[in-house]
C-alpha cells in the first residue's frame, strides 16, 4: 500500500486503509524478522522470569515475547478488517504463518475484589455448582474462562503439573483468566464475569437471583430437592427469605442446605 494517501477519503474509507496499512506492516516486520524495538526505548517493561519448554528451550525471550505481541495485533486487526471491508482477505503470509496450529489466542484478566470485599463468595457464584455456571458463561462467550490466583485452588489440592506462566498466575491476585479466538468472544465472556461479580457485591444475600438459582440447582444434584410449592405451614412470614425447594439433609428444615 502507498504511505501517501493523495485522494479524499471518508472516515470509514481512512479507517480501513489506516488497519490494512498496518496489517501489512507487521506481516512484512514478521516475515524479515524486524520486530524488535530499540534496546533502549523509555518505554520498554522489565523481562519477566523465564520459561522453558519440556525439552529447555526458553519460551519467552524478548524476541519471542514481541513476536507474540504483533501477531496478536494482527490477529485482532484483521479480524476487525474482515467484519468492516467487504471482501477482504487476509495476507497469504499470514494463512501460512497460521498453518497447522491455528490463530493466537486473546488473554485477559478479570480481577476478582476479594480483599475489598472479604465476606463474598466470589468463586461460588462465579463457578456455580459443580462448576455449571462457569461453563454455561463459556458456551454463552464461546471463550474459555477459569479461575486463578491466590485462593482459587483449595489447600491440600493441586492442579498438577504446570508451567511457568501457570505457577506465576497462581501467585497472582485472584482472577479470572479469558481465552478467546475474537475480540467479541473477549468481550462477552469479560462482561458476563463482571456482570457475576457485580451482582455479588451489589445485590443483597437474600435477594440475588443467580445464587438461589444455584442452590435449588445444587439440592437437585445431591437429591435434597423437594417441590414445596403449595405446602402449608410456612410460618407468619409466609417463607420469606427461604428457598423453596431446598431441604438441608442434617436437619431437615426448608430454605437451606447443609454446611
Amino acid at each position: 500500500l502507498p504511505a501517501a494517501i493523495t485522494a479524499p477519503m471518508t472516515a470509514e474509507q481512512l479507517e480501513a486503509y489506516t488497519m490494512c496499512f498496518r496489517i501489512e506492516e507487521i506481516t512484512q516486520n514478521l516475515q524479515t524478522n524486524t520486530i524488535l524495538p530499540e534496546s533502549n526505548h523509555p518505554s520498554r517493561s522489565p523481562s519477566p522470569p523465564p520459561e522453558y519448554d519440556p525439552s529447555g528451550r526458553r519460551t519467552n525471550t524478548r524476541h519471542d515475547r514481541h513476536r507474540l505481541r504483533l501477531e496478536r495485533e494482527r490477529y485482532v486487526l484483521i479480524q476487525q478488517a474482515i467484519q468492516l471491508i467487504p471482501g477482504y482477505r487476509a495476507p497469504a503470509q499470514y494463512h501460512a504463518s497460521n498453518r497447522g496450529r491455528g490463530p493466537t489466542k486473546l488473554r485477559e484478566k478479570v480481577y476478582i475484589p476479594v480483599r475489598d470485599f472479604p465476606s463474598v463468595s466470589f468463586i461460588g457464584q462465579l463457578l456455580g455448582p459443580r462448576g455449571r455456571s462457569l461453563d454455561e458463561m463459556c458456551a454463552k462467550s464461546g471463550a474459555k474462562i477459569v479461575i486463578r490466583g491466590k485462593g482459587s485452588v483449595k489447600e491440600g489440592r493441586g492442579r498438577g503439573w504446570y508451567n511457568h506462566r501457570q505457577q506465576q498466575e497462581e501467585n497472582e491476585p485472584l482472577h479470572c483468566l479469558v481465552i478467546a479466538d475474537t475480540p467479541a468472544q473477549m468481550e462477552q465472556a469479560k462482561r458476563l464475569v463482571q456482570g457475576v461479580i457485580e451482582d455479588a457485591i451489589v445485590v443483597p444475600e437474600g435477594e440475588n437471583q443467580r445464587k438461589t438459582r444455584q442452590l435449588r440447582d445444587l439440592a437437585v444434584l445431591n437429591g435434597t430437592f423437594r417441590d414445596l410449592e403449595g405446602r402449608q405451614g410456612l410460618g407468619d412470614d409466609g417463607g420469606a427469605g427461604r428457598l423453596p425447594g431446598v431441604i438441608c439433609r442434617v436437619c431437615g428444615g426448608g430454605g437451606h442446605i447443609a454446611r
